[in-house]
């Protein structure tokens, strides 16, 4: 009939109308015939489309019932499977669970959605369709409440009676980190080099960090580059990554060898998070201002516009800093509290290392000596955070 037509009332009434008005009538398969020029078959067609929309309303309705049922029954969700549980999601499947639990781990100790990925691909786990995992698929597994024994139902969360994976304060601890806007969440290739979009530009010296890139080597080496560090805005910064890398990691293991590194796993900086939230709130809101100003004056200079933004990103950049990492005892843990904190430190992942660096330190690159002099450590600033020293 016209069920599969005009369920929707409003769409109903104005399709009945436009076929009116071109004195179209709607033959039915099964069925009388609908003519639309007279007000009997105006009346038909719309008892005719009432009762479809009352069967899929009522059969909507019962969904819903049912729905609510069992969430107050809290049973698991229907539908595809979630990765950790079986298809009914009433048990556990250990093994996808055991990385469930190690992938919330890693995120709450500096890992990257990449990092995670590449860290599951390289060992054969595939997630729940059989495929590797990607970026957002990390993701969409961090937040899913229902590994915390939750599942959401109109917006609000409800209690589950099926196994956790997580405990809820660790979830909420991880959807805290995966909504901070500082964290940057645009999918992307791991990162290869430690400070890459870490270390500041020492000639710049406004907040502008370094990227990598690489040159060629010698005439005659065909084939063969070397890695750098170089400014992301101007040529005017070169450095090679292997001693500066060295020299970061030998500052991180010296700093968390020493007796009192224990005291970094009690986060003084905790309660300080609200106020540095409103800080960046407001630096955000004086670059948009600036952005709106520039665009709306035709005389405006764009040389003083680039460096007022780049004056208030640094101060951005310090901010951010010291609290895009609330969760630092995480992060820190295992290198302090290990017996060789050198072993500890070279089997962590590259995105976990990176973590560590940005907790404990800035590090600026200045430039290095002309034609072939020795490295020299000093041409690497590095500056404790506050607490950090």
């Amino acid at each position: 009939m016209l069920g599969r037509l005009w369920r929707n009332r409003r769409e109903r009434a104005e399709g009945i109308e436009i076929l009116r008005k071109h004195e179209v009538s709607v033959l039915c398969v099964k069925g009388p015939e609908l003519d639309l020029t007279t007000a009997a078959g105006r009346l038909l067609a719309g008892l005719l489309g009432e009762v479809d929309t009352f069967e899929v309303e009522q059969m909507s309705e019962r969904e819903q019932r049912e729905m609510r049922q069992r969430v107050e029954r809290g049973l698991p969700p229907t539908g595809p499977r979630c990765f950790g549980y079986t298809a009914d999601g009433a048990e556990l499947v250990e093994d996808e669970a055991a990385e469930v639990k190690d992938c919330f781990h890693a995120l709450l100790a500096g890992a990257t959605f990449s990092g995670m990925a590449a860290d599951l691909n390289e060992r054969g786990i595939l997630n729940r369709n059989g495929r590797p995992w990607s970026h957002n698929a990390i993701r969409g597994v961090l937040l899913n409440e229902r590994y915390a024994g939750l599942r959401q139902y109109r917006g609000e969360l409800y209690p589950g009676k099926w196994p956790v994976i997580v405990d809820e304060a660790t979830w909420r601890e991880a959807k805290h980190v995966l909504e901070d806007e500082s964290r940057a969440t645009s999918p992307g290739p791991a990162r290869r080099w430690l400070l890459s979009g870490i270390a500041r530009c020492g000639v710049c010296n406004d907040g502008t960090t370094v990227t990598s890139g690489s040159r060629g080597g010698p005439k005659g080496t065909r084939g063969l580059t070397t890695p750098l560090y170089r400014c992301r805005t101007t040529k005017h910064l070169a450095r090679g990554t292997e001693p500066i890398d060295l020299t970061v990691e030998e500052y991180v293991i010296r700093r968390l060898s020493r007796p009192d590194a224990v005291d970094l796993l009690a986060d003084e900086t905790a309660p300080r998070t609200e106020e540095l939230r409103a800080k960046t709130a407001a630096l955000r809101s004086r670059i948009s201002s600036l952005t709106d100003e520039f665009a709306d004056d035709d005389d405006a200079d764009a040389a003083e516009f680039k460096a007022a933004t780049r004056r208030i990103k640094a101060r951005l950049a310090d901010i951010e800093a010291q609290m895009a990492h609330p969760q630092r005892t995480r992060i820190l843990v295992d290198i302090v509290t290990a017996e060789e904190p050198t072993k500890a430190w070279k089997e962590l992942t590259l995105d976990r290392q990176r973590a560590v660096v940005v907790t404990l330190a800035t590090v600026t690159l200045l430039p290095g000596c002309a034609g072939r002099a020795p490295f020299d450590p000093r041409s690497v600033r590095i500056e404790p955070l506050q607490g950090m020293g």
